[in-house]
């Protein structure tokens, strides 16, 4: 049995749970070791059971050896699940609150028949996601340099006339024929005055001279996924724009400097903050300076404001300030950062920057 499914032993008898249901998909990836589909887990001490039906049970033959039974379910997988429980014999059965629907839920404690209670819990699995091993980071150190040579690649592709849907597509082919599944998440490219809105979605607009294309996109390479914005520019760039370009580059170096083990989280979102505040441009950076990524593209940690936790040697996540000035155009500056013994790596390095 894998390390990580042992690991959750003590977790659970710490909060004195006899199992735990694991329904996000990203976590039972984690467990199993494997890239999974539309399954469900149950962990505990006297076995391991992995839900799925008949059009993935091959697959999973191949990936689960000793970690987990495997447990055909072309019935209802819910039934399923509440007579594994029982056979078990546990008495308390965590669910993830916040993945588990509310008709799932009531599926399962329906076929309980009051035997066994469900008890909602958080962050059991992902607390561990957050510290990376050396096979994550092996995988995460490959997703981002597919995403830096799409950088390099899409930079020659750009030109006036082009849409920005045609930017994301042409982005997601070429990631693709790299060796990445896909795009770890819809691909943002947003020209002129669209890159004053954070997360816009990619349209039908045209790329025009002498104004920024802000591009936010990734890879994702076995389950793992990268996330790298850089603004580009075609034709002259105006001076505010310039201007605004350096104030967000140097506050992210600035919070890049100050990561190191042991360095507040919400120390790091300041260096970032108050530097763009210094020079007046504190309401235009409007979310957190960055967010971890893994399995999930947004996941813990997050780098705000509001988080008092260290950052520990493992962790990886963005630093990324933005300002945005609506109807006019936005900066954002990201990269993805790991942290070491010493300090920090930037996995993305200093790509057009």
């Amino acid at each position: 049995m894998n390390s990580r499914l042992k690991s959750i032993y003590s977790t659970l008898e710490a909060r004195r749970l006899d199992g735990l249901l694991v329904s996000l998909p990203a976590n039972i990836s984690y467990l199993t070791e494997a890239q999974t589909r539309d399954s469900y887990l149950l962990v505990s001490k006297k076995q391991n059971i992995y839900f799925t039906d008949s059009r993935y049970t091959e697959e999973a033959n191949k990936f689960l050896n000793n970690n987990a039974m495997l447990k055909e379910c072309n019935g209802s997988v819910f039934a399923r699940i509440a007579e594994s429980i029982l056979s078990l014999k546990l008495k308390n059965a965590g669910i993830e609150e916040r993945y588990l629907p509310l008709a799932e839920f009531n599926k399962i404690k329906e076929y309980s028949k009051g035997k066994f209670n469900l008890i909602p819990t958080h962050s059991i699995v992902e607390d561990k996601r957050m510290i990376k091993d050396a096979t994550e980071i092996a995988k995460l150190r490959k997703a981002a340099q597919i995403t830096a040579s799409a950088l390099e690649y899409i930079k020659r592709f750009l030109a006036p006339g082009i849409k920005e849907i045609e930017v994301a597509a042409e982005l997601e082919r070429f990631m693709r024929y790299q060796g990445a599944s896909g795009a770890s998440f819809d691909i943002i490219v947003a020209s002129g005055p669209n890159s004053s809105q954070p997360h816009h979605l990619s349209g039908e607009r045209r790329l025009r001279n002498n104004e920024p294309v802000l591009i936010d996109f990734g890879a994702d390479y076995q389950g793992y996924k990268s996330d790298l914005t850089r603004v580009l520019f075609l034709g002259k760039i105006n001076v505010l724009v310039r201007k605004v370009y350096d104030i967000v580059l140097k506050a992210q170096e600035a919070a890049i400097k100050k990561i190191a083990p042991g360095a507040e989280m919400a120390e790091i979102d300041r260096v970032a903050r108050s530097y763009i505040a210094k020079k007046g441009y504190a309401k235009h950076f409007t979310h957190n300076l960055g967010h971890g990524y893994g399995l999930e593209v947004h996941e813990d940690p997050r780098i705000s404001g509001n988080e008092a936790s260290a950052v520990r040697p493992g962790m990886t996540f963005t630093v990324e300030p933005g300002v945005y000035l609506p109807g006019k155009f936005g900066i954002r500056i990201e990269d993805m950062v790991l942290v070491t013994v010493k300090g920090c790596e930037v996995l993305s390095g200093a790509i057009n920057k």
